[in-house]
């Protein structure tokens, strides 16, 4: 069994190669139009190959060095940049924090103080008159 196993791409091999002379021999024509656009495309693919072994035979590779380093040292330092503008957008954060907690300070001390609202009633002990007119009384009323 292993003998059949490291010889088996002998044997695939073998059993294409009967294949092709079996289709072949049984309709030669019908062959060779198959066959045809093949060879023909093998041989535009075998042209367009040595061109293409041309040019890069032909590229400066000192240049392509020269951007592959100037690439990689943009890759370098662009996390550079980023944290560099990320901590100027945390300063200017920080700042606008500053001022609104020193905002937000100021509306909680003006909150604490109580409004009182004052009516001009005269209400006194005397009757429901006050003992001193055109003197307000203040009293204590929802905050506003």
């Amino acid at each position: 069994m292993r003998f059949l196993v490291r010889n088996l791409h002998v044997f695939v091999f073998a059993f294409f190669s009967l294949l092709a002379a079996i289709v072949v021999s049984g309709d030669p024509q019908q062959a060779v139009k198959v066959v045809r656009p093949l060879v023909e495309d093998a041989v535009e693919l075998k042209n367009l190959a040595h061109g293409a072994y041309t040019e890069v035979r032909q590229v400066s590779w000192r240049k392509a060095a020269d951007e592959a380093v100037s690439l990689y040292v943009a890759t370098m330092r662009m996390p550079t940049m980023l944290f560099e503008r990320l901590a100027e957008r945390l300063q200017e954060v920080e700042k606008k924090m500053s001022h609104q907690a020193k905002g937000d300070t100021l509306a909680l001390a003006a909150e604490s103080l109580q409004l009182r609202k004052v009516s001009f009633e005269p209400v006194g002990p005397s009757g429901g008159r006050n003992q001193f007119p055109g003197v307000a009384r203040a009293s204590a009323g929802p905050h506003l």
